[in-house]
């Protein structure tokens, strides 16, 4: 985020930034989207420590991938779903839904993955992009393949929502600024990428990779129901329209941040009643809120990449041994104080009568010490990750396991909730710009199918087993008559 430039952040987003910020240190293993390294962040210079041995042990430093797979896992559980009926429009493009190529399944699942990690996403979607002055001209230009005059999803990370304001408590928003990075990034010394054309249009080149897009909604009149949806509105807009207006920054030295905004394109829209945009959050929050479920996680999983340096940092220092020697006074062998003493399978050393050399092992007892504090966090970050398993780690009873799985169910079961809730939203926003008619199904348009989690089953004795067992005197026939009837599905005789 870019505190000092002319965009205004929203109270509840900027409270919430250094938080966001370390969950996505975590999910890009310590390092930012662009590869910069972030490490430094989290292993901080000691007290007198040598710059070279710091740079060390930043480099030994490897932050594991354990939180970004607990979360795909997650994910993965989610994405077994399947969708009912679809708008035939939407059914046309579903592998290209955002107009990059992604595919419908493809799209949901990286929602599912931002809400895992962020607390929650904006789903959302924009009109389209070419307008036609009547229907048939569009459907003509749908015959043609032209994607731009359909809708595409909207899918942005929560940190890039930038502001937004709601008209009342517990009411949906009428303004919502977000960013999204420029299709093609200006060069940073500020050379005209090769074939631009700005011949007759603004060479002001914009030194920015961003740009901010603000969507606006004026009030809704039933007055305009019956108009086309998605045509252009003609001269000034009544009630009922959606202003989508695209702006980025260009360099100016006089601006008090060296950054002044510089609209590039604003369309207008009639028919729209309500903003197409959907928060889809972990626990079915307010429009920008919703806390991060797996804030917990994160921080388990920075302690254990601390102490995992610094057990490295203890093993290196301790591994080689220490030569001492006994009853020699001065250098030994024939060498003076200044030169090193070189061992080797072809070297030998003169000792005086009653000297003694040997190698002696340093005695870290505070490695054991590390190793016990590493196997705890492991063992911590499973339980916030609810993994119903026993591996890697300290064993655990079944009662244990089917509570973590019970558990871990649980929240899966809330969040196919909210998706589904998300879905039948999206495509009640799909059909208000396209037209269509909603789709009729009975139940949710959204089916997410989630298989509960319990440990595996343990094998049973087979029928001859438990014969072979009556037969040598270890379980008695009663037993056997019990396990049987258990066995058949046949309650026991009560008379």
């Amino acid at each position: 985020m870019e505190p000092e430039l002319p965009i205004s952040l929203h109270p509840t987003l900027a409270a919430l930034s250094p938080r966001l910020e370390l969950v996505q240190d975590c999910w890009h293993l310590l390092a930012e989207p662009d590869g910069t390294d972030r490490r430094e962040h989290y292993l901080p210079r000691g007290e007198r420590e040598p710059e070279s041995a710091y740079r060390r042990r930043v480099e030994a430093a490897l932050p594991s991938g354990f939180f970004r797979d607990a979360l795909r896992t997650f994910a993965g559980m989610l994405a077994s779903s399947h969708w009912r009926e679809l708008p035939a429009s939407l059914q046309a493009v579903i592998t290209d839904v955002d107009g990059c190529g992604t595919d419908l399944g493809v799209f949901l699942e990286a929602a599912d993955l931002l809400v895992l990690r962020d607390g929650a996403a904006l789903v959302g979607v924009i009109p389209p992009v070419h307008l036609w002055p009547s229907e048939g001209d569009r459907q003509q230009a749908l015959r043609n393949g032209d994607r731009l005059s359909l809708p595409r999803l909207l899918l942005l990370e929560r940190g890039d929502v930038l502001h937004w304001h709601l008209p009342g408590n517990h009411a949906l928003p009428d303004v919502i600024t977000w960013r999204q990075p420029l299709a093609n990034p200006p060069n940073p010394n500020g050379a005209i990428p090769n074939g631009a054309n700005l011949k007759g249009a603004n060479k002001e080149v914009p030194l920015h990779p961003w740009q901010y897009l603000t969507a606006s909604l004026v009030g809704d009149d039933p007055g305009v129901a019956g108009m086309t949806p998605g045509s252009l509105a003609p001269g000034a807009l009544t009630s009922g329209s959606l202003t989508l207006t695209i702006e980025t920054l260009v360099a100016d030295p006089q601006a008090p941040t060296g950054w002044r905004r510089q609209r590039l394109d604003q369309r207008d829209y009639q028919g729209i009643k309500a903003l197409p945009a959907i928060w889809y959050a972990s626990h079915g929050s307010a429009f920008g809120a919703g806390e991060l479920p797996h804030l917990g996680l994160a921080h388990q999983y920075l302690n254990h990449f601390r102490c995992q340096s610094d057990y490295q940092e203890l093993l290196y220092r301790t591994a080689l041994p220490v030569g001492v020697r006994t009853g020699v006074v001065g250098p030994m062998g024939t060498g003076a104080d200044s030169e090193p003493v070189v061992l080797g399978p072809n070297t030998v050393i003169d000792l005086p009568e009653g000297a003694s050399f040997q190698f002696v092992e340093i005695q870290a007892r505070s490695l054991a010490e590390h190793r016990a504090w590493l196997e705890g966090l492991d063992q911590g970050m499973r339980r916030d990750a609810l993994i119903p398993s026993g591996a890697q780690g300290a064993p655990r009873t079944a009662t244990e396991i089917s509570m973590a799985a019970s558990q871990a169910y649980a929240l899966l079961q809330s969040q196919a909730i909210q998706k589904a809730s998300m879905f039948s939203s999206l495509l009640q926003h799909w059909c208000a710009i396209t037209g269509e008619a909603l789709p009729h199904n009975d139940g949710p348009s959204l089916l997410v199918e989630i298989s509960p989690l319990a440990p595996a089953a343990k094998p049973q004795p087979t029928v001859t087993e438990m014969l072979q067992l009556q037969e040598r005197g270890i379980i008695s026939e009663e037993a056997l008559r019990q396990w049987l009837g258990d066995l058949a599905g046949i309650a026991p005789a009560t008379g």
